[in-house]
């Protein structure tokens, strides 16, 4: 596997040759592509004068790592992630400027070669921090944009490989709409423009949790939002003296790339940004752990074993939180109730256990908010496999719960 330099031959880009020597020096790789795209209309002359150009940029650097210069013709996106793809290439390093207006923005060779990566991009603004880094000198500071996108989950785990070559401090950012946010957690919100500190203290809960591995140099900073996200996550960068961004990318086509998060950090930040795509294959370097599982009951025999399988996946010093969904005006003992589900959970267990009778009108939205709230790892729940007619008639919590929650969920079908 191998770094790859996107170059135009400029000065400019012989600092993004630079750091990655650097990283691969770090990683121990032996050799660096030092890559140039030339238009296929390029005259045999001045693609001759290209290919001089690009060995003598490659010559200035004594080994190891090798830089082998490769000249391609094509389109400059296509180009580049095709030679990447048959090189095994794992990261693409390139430097970029800032560009002015949208029609600017869509047409920058950084945008184009981000839409067709296949693996993680490096647009670079300085080098300096990262040379710096890789020199052992100081740390990397890194804000990573944390959503609920599977691009954010390998976002995460390109950092704790990038941990892995020396000190990185980890800033992990979140924009949230107190609206959104209060019904997520299924709280109440008192206006959509001040900062919600109950909103804010969970969503840090559940970033770290998130990140997982080691907790070390790593804090979370949720942030309201008004606007784009990518103009928040721009000024949280600056605020918090970031160095590199790493965000996901959708990988959007045409117009609709104007207003994506990536595209607007990529072009707007000071700072340099790497960008995940949703195919990248980056290995998983940190496991998740289930620490907090819900386990969801009607209290009938069928749905009790859900209970038993949400403190067998849970570590032995984890919670369990046994829930039982009723509806809002409905009479009961809630005492006596909750006695009945704490008496559901296997004997000798280590873990603590917690119940819950949550009321509610839709059972489904009350245990994925219970769910958040409680900042559990995964749900467990019963199905009874209705089908046909009578699934149309009463519906399944099962299945509307596996729509209001992004949170794996674990559904025992009946035998």
């Amino acid at each position: 596997m191998a770094i790859l330099c996107g170059t135009d031959l400029s000065e400019a880009s012989g600092g993004a040759l630079d750091v990655a020597r650097a990283l691969a020096s770090r990683r121990g790789d032996g050799e660096v592509f030092l890559v140039h795209v030339a238009s296929e209309d390029t005259s045999p002359a001045d693609l001759e004068r290209m290919r001089n150009a690009l060995d003598a940029l490659a010559a200035r650097h004594a080994p190891p790592p090798v830089t082998k210069p490769e000249l391609i013709v094509g389109e400059v996106g296509e180009a580049m992630c095709s030679f990447a793809d048959t090189e095994g290439g794992e990261l693409i390093v390139i430097a970029h400027r800032s560009t002015h207006g949208p029609l600017v923005r869509l047409g920058s060779t950084a945008a184009k070669i981000i839409q067709h990566a296949a693996v993680p991009v490096a647009c670079l603004r300085d080098p300096a921090p990262w040379l710096a880094f890789a020199a052992g000198q100081r740390p990397l500071r890194v804000l990573i944009g944390i959503d609920d996108s599977s691009t954010c989950d390998l976002g995460i785990q390109w950092v704790h490989a990038l941990r892995k070559l020396g000190p990185v401090e980890v800033v992990l950012g979140a924009i949230y709409y107190p609206d959104d946010a209060a019904n997520h957690y299924g709280i109440e919100s008192e206006n959509l423009v001040d900062r919600h500190p109950e909103i804010e203290a969970l969503l840090a809960r559940d970033l770290m949790r998130k990140f997982g591995g080691d907790p070390t140099n790593v804090v979370a900073r949720p942030r309201r939002g008004l606007g784009r996200i990518g103009d928040h996550m721009i000024e949280l960068a600056r605020d918090e003296k970031i160095d590199v961004i790493v965000v996901g990318t959708a990988q959007k086509t045409g117009m609709s790339r104007l207003g994506s998060v990536s595209s607007v950090i990529v072009e707007d930040a000071e700072q340099s940004v790497v960008c995940v795509p949703p195919n990248a294959n980056i290995p998983t370097i940190t496991v998740p752990v289930v620490r907090g599982a819900l386990a969801a009951t009607d209290l009938s025999a069928f749905a009790n074993r859900a209970v038993a399988y949400a403190f067998g996946i849970t570590e032995p010093d984890g919670d369990v939180h046994i829930v039982h969904v009723v509806d809002e005006d409905e009479d009961l003992n809630e005492a006596e109730l909750r006695a009945s589900l704490l008496a559901l959970a296997p004997a000798g267990t280590k873990q603590k256990v917690h119940a819950h009778i949550v009321r509610g009108e839709d059972a489904a939205t009350a245990l994925a908010q219970t769910a958040a709230r409680q900042g559990v790892d995964v749900i467990c729940i019963s199905s009874h496999g209705r089908s046909g007619i009578a699934r149309a008639l009463v519906g399944s919590v099962a299945d509307r719960l596996l729509r209001a929650t992004r949170l794996p969920v674990l559904v025992l079908r009946p035998a």
